[in-house]
């Protein structure tokens, strides 16, 4: 782990905020790096505060305890997976089958980022003791926002929005499939970009076949 202090942070028009907002950004761009590398039982707080800088003190002024840290850096990083999982506007307007290629890879590819698979170990192995953020993540999450997105491009096309609910659950998990899980128990895994696309493109014929034979 690196030992020096993280520098100030900056809103996105450039200004510095103030002292107390960039002590929080801090602390929590710290945390990000502590619990996603040790997960919450082995994660120190001392160890946040050294990759800060700032005091003990602050910390828990501003968080109450390691508990209240988890729960920030869990809601800040939910909020990032948010962020990053947008789909990109230039589906808009697109062919259908192209479209859900486009949303389908930028899915996937968010999903594989080392990032975004700590979290999802860090979410799983301590999510009985946070049930309501973990349910937040799994029901509010960078995931609906997608799931929401191939909905609004099926229902376009013609479909009624039932069927298109329950074609995009099964179309979310067959983007997951082996990749997902893989990633997450092996460290090396890497699905290359070629290999990528091939496996959306068959998951999106998989879905439109479905769909038209119902």
């Amino acid at each position: 782990m690196r030992n020096t202090a993280i520098m100030t942070p900056e809103h996105q028009d450039g200004r510095t905020p103030d002292r107390g907002v960039a002590r929080r950004q801090a602390f929590l761009q710290a945390a990000r790096e502590v619990f996603l590398e040790h997960g919450y039982e082995a994660a120190s707080v001392n160890d946040v505060v050294r990759m800060a800088g700032g005091s003990l003190a602050t910390l828990y002024a501003q968080f109450g305890n390691k508990e209240g840290l988890f729960l920030a850096f869990m809601q800040d990083q939910h909020d990032r997976f948010a962020r990053e999982m947008r789909p990109p506007d230039s589906v808009d307007g697109l062919p259908l089958e192209e479209a859900l290629q486009i949303v389908g890879e930028h899915f996937l590819r968010r999903l594989l980022q080392r990032d975004s698979l700590a979290f999802f170990r860090v979410m799983v192995s301590e999510g009985r003791k946070v049930p309501e953020p973990l349910r937040r993540y799994f029901t509010t999450g960078g995931s609906n926002m997608i799931h929401d997105e191939l909905v609004s491009q099926l229902t376009r096309a013609g479909l009624n929005e039932a069927d298109a609910k329950e074609g995009v659950g099964y179309f979310i998990e067959l983007l997951r499939s082996r990749h997902h899980f893989q990633a997450i128990t092996e460290d090396t895994y890497v699905l290359s970009d070629a290999d990528l696309k091939a496996h959306v493109a068959r998951a999106v014929r998989f879905l439109l076949n479905g769909l038209k034979a119902n």
